[in-house]
């Protein structure tokens, strides 16, 4: 910011006291200096309003269930470039200064989320007839069921257009090829899952009108802005789902309805405007201005970086299920490769595909469903 007062002045720089005592002012005159126009005013009290947030801005850190160290601020989700000029997070990923020329905040529309599971998970899901927060609060205290953004290929060549779009507003060359798959590789891109062999993909409009119906006395649920979380080389965005007559969660800001922010939604759509696309960037974006293309180029060496996603937590009290139809659940699940280095818990592990799929067929015949996986 000061470096932006030091841009029009012509006398000695203002020291921060100085500044301090004039950022709020809707318009600077400081002595040899002509005034900074509107758009320049804006910016500075916007970066005086960035500052002052971070400067009082609450981060929580603590070990998670599963043994991971978390930092935590709740009732907001902190953009990458805040979380880069934060005092109160200490990330070495976060201060990488080699990370350079790729998307940044390309907007994805996700229309279906997911829950992905182990063995164990799945069969208690179709016991149950849906879902339910998990029994061993040794583990979770917390009353939600986890989804993750489930996003498609569909989804990346919109995002891609809309990107090109803000880019090129006249037009992109008739020679563009895709690019952007080249930098979603992380794992919120990935058929891959941390978490178990068994995806449950739904609508998400589809979910929120079963939850509707089952916990909100028919009437629409509210989405609030619960917290950013930061793991090693992962930022997650979590967004709480709950009943209009759970009150808890009041002092927590309303999701915004526009794409303006890291996260929205808005007529069943979540709007998501990635950031960190990729935890190990194998390519560069590299401009064509001449030509108005763009295309990743190959990087000699890869540079490891942080990825973020976003997570939905539905508010389920102990003994609430989310009832779905035994078929539907059937048609919903499929089969998804465990990655090597995983969060399943014991006596949990990992199966092979042909295992997997035996487990649905088994489960099949269990509840005399009428097609196998």
């Amino acid at each position: 910011v000061l470096s932006l007062i030091r841009k029009y002045s012509n006398v000695t720089p203002l020291s921060s006291e100085a500044f301090n005592s004039l950022k709020d002012r809707h318009t600077l005159f400081l002595v040899g200096v002509f005034p900074l126009t509107y758009t320049e005013t804006v910016s500075l009290k916007k970066a005086s309003q960035q500052e002052n947030m971070a400067a009082n801005r609450e981060w929580t850190k603590y070990e998670n269930s599963r043994g991971y160290d978390v930092t935590c601020c709740e009732g907001e989700h902190v953009s990458l470039s805040e979380l880069t000029d934060d005092p109160g997070v200490d990330n070495r990923y976060l201060r990488n200064k080699n990370i350079r020329f790729y998307p940044q905040s390309v907007l994805f529309r996700v229309s279906e989320v997911c829950h992905v599971t182990e063995e164990s998970g799945v069969r208690g899901i179709f016991d149950d007839g849906g879902f339910q927060i998990p029994h061993h609060d040794e583990y979770d205290k917390e009353n939600f069921l986890w989804w993750s953004l489930s996003v498609t290929k569909e989804d990346i060549a919109d995002a891609e257009e809309n990107f090109l779009e803000k880019l090129f507003p006249d037009g992109w060359g008739y020679n563009q090829w895709p690019f952007l798959e080249k930098f979603t590789t992380s794992p919120a891109f990935q058929s891959k899952s941390r978490y178990g062999n068994f995806r449950f993909t739904f609508r998400l409009r589809k979910l929120l009108s079963l939850y509707a119906t089952q916990f909100c006395y028919n009437s629409a649920p509210v989405f609030r802005v619960l917290d950013t979380k930061i793991y090693k080389k992962e930022i997650m965005y979590s967004v709480l789902v709950h009943p209009r007559h759970i009150k808890y969660y009041r002092q927590y800001p309303r999701l915004p309805i526009n794409s303006d922010d890291v996260c929205g939604y808005f007529q069943g759509n979540m709007l998501w405007r990635c950031q960190a696309p990729s935890a190990g960037l194998g390519h560069r974006l590299v401009v064509d201005k001449e030509e108005s293309t763009v295309h990743a180029r190959p990087l000699k060496d890869k540079k490891y970086y942080v990825w973020d996603h976003v997570a939905v937590a539905l508010y389920m009290e102990p003994g609430w299920v989310l009832e779905v139809d035994r078929e539907q659940l059937y048609s919903s699940v499929s089969v998804c490769e465990v990655t090597k280095r995983n969060l399943l818990r014991e006596p949990d592990h990992a199966l092979s595909e042909h295992k997997a799929s035996k487990v649905l067929e088994d489960i099949a015949i269990d509840y005399d469903l009428d097609y196998y996986y």
